[in-house]
């Protein structure tokens, strides 16, 4: 019957061997003729000229997480900056019913908000 220990000093094995196979990678592989190389990756391939091109970065994008309307309980969490900021954008692009219909808010709702932030109605 095989005991606990011889179990786990089994497993410790193999857990071994399956890490030095892994860690030999490419270096341990090995050609037809016998040669071992290392890794080849196709910019490697590449002239001079379309290496450059290649690693040259690509033109910037900037995105802004609020141009579409988020949800109540972030809105909520944002600092007043941010509501002031946000809110007046927000309301030309979507519409006051459709950010309450969003958000759950009654018409009341909306305009304690509105008053606390000194947006107006």
């Amino acid at each position: 019957m095989p005991t606990v220990d011889s179990d786990i000093e089994r497993l410790f094995l193999t857990d071994v061997k399956q890490k030095k196979t892994t860690a030999s990678g490419i270096r341990g592989r090995a050609s037809r003729l016998g040669r071992v190389g290392s890794m080849v990756m196709p910019s490697d391939r590449m002239s001079g000229k379309a290496k450059r091109d290649y690693r040259r970065p690509g033109p910037l994008i900037t995105y802004s997480i609020f141009e579409d309307l988020v949800p109540f309980e972030v809105f909520d969490r944002m600092k007043y900056e941010q509501h002031i900021q946000l809110l007046p954008k927000w309301r030309k692009k979507y519409g006051d019913d459709y950010i309450c219909r969003e958000w759950g808010l009654s018409r009341y709702g909306w305009k304690v908000i509105l008053e606390a932030l000194g947006l107006g109605i």
